[in-house]
Parts: structure tokens; C-alpha cells; sequence
């Protein structure tokens, strides 16, 4: 997969780099700008860099993961990267809000979980609004009674004489 990535601060316009993977060659990336977005390159440099060395979590066994290799690339014409949008509302903020504090609650939940090495009991855990709403919804119904989908039975599934007519 090849990603585009942001310039630095010093990079001049008619500068791009990429995100290759490690067995793409100049050739391959000359030709997939040519190909695929009809970008002529004037030069490709390309550039391993190392990642750091990490500790396996199933053995603890030492390892150095494989290198991320990027290329740069000069153009014939510079590229402008469009302006950060100051109106954010197509993107529903609010429900990337919501859905990243529900992802954070699960995790805090699958960590405590790993940590204590069991499970927590119903009781221990706070009420979710669902369950609130639906233990409303049960008071209600034991208090009223008959609950209605607001549609009519269907005859050929009725008891005799309980079907209710229109």
C-alpha cells in the first residue's frame, strides 16, 4: 500500500514523500504516479528507517521489526495539500466523540478484566441507560399490562375467537 504522507516543515512544495512497501523499487513508484495519477517525477530517493527495538509480548524475547521505507519524490509541478477545513460538521463530530468515549469505556472494561483475571458481577458494574430504560419499560408493563405492537394478528396465527377485527 502506498500512503502519501504530509510534508515536513522544510519541505519544499515540489516535494512528495511516500510510504512504499519494502519491495517497491524508484521504477515502481516513477510508474505508479505516472500511471494511476498522470504525475511525470523528475527524481526518487528512497530511505529505510529503522524502528526501534521492541520486546515480544508472548516470549519477551528481544526483536527489531522490519524497516519502514519511505521515497521522496521531485515533481514537475509543486503540490499544494488542501487547507484543513474549518467547518467540521460533515464529518459528525459529535458521534466520532461519542463512539471514541464508548471504544475508551470498552477498553478500560477488557483492562480491568486482564488485570483481576475475572470478570465483574452485574452488581459491581454502574446501570447502562439501556438497562435503566428497559427496567422502566418492564414497571410499566407489570403496572398496566398489555403490550401492543399496534398491529393485527394475522387470523391464521390466532387462537379461535381471539383475534381482534379492525
Amino acid at each position: 500500500m502506498v500512503t502519501f504522507l504530509a510534508p515536513g516543515e522544510n519541505q519544499p512544495p515540489t516535494f512528495a514523500t511516500f510510504k512504499v512497501p519494502l519491495t517497491f523499487n524508484k521504477f515502481d513508484l516513477r510508474d505508479y504516479l505516472l500511471h494511476a495519477y498522470k504525475t511525470p517525477v523528475l527524481t526518487v530517493r528512497s530511505q529505510l528507517r529503522q524502528q526501534r527495538i521492541r520486546q515480544s509480548k508472548i516470549h519477551g524475547r528481544i526483536y527489531r521489526p522490519p524497516p519502514i521505507k519511505t521515497m521522496t519524490v521531485q515533481l514537475t509541478k509543486p503540490f499544494g495539500w488542501p487547507r484543513v477545513p474549518t467547518d467540521i460538521k460533515p464529518w459528525k463530530k459529535d458521534s466520532v466523540a461519542k463512539a471514541n468515549a464508548q471504544e475508551k469505556k470498552n477498553y478500560v472494561y477488557r483492562t480491568r478484566i486482564e488485570k483481576l483475571g475475572k470478570m465483574p458481577l452485574r452488581d459491581e458494574m454502574k446501570e447502562t441507560e439501556g438497562r435503566k430504560e428497559m427496567k422502566k419499560e418492564a414497571k410499566r408493563l407489570l403496572k398496566e399490562g398489555g403490550w401492543s405492537n399496534k398491529r393485527d394478528l394475522d387470523p391464521r396465527f390466532a387462537e379461535e375467537g381471539k383475534v381482534k377485527k379492525s
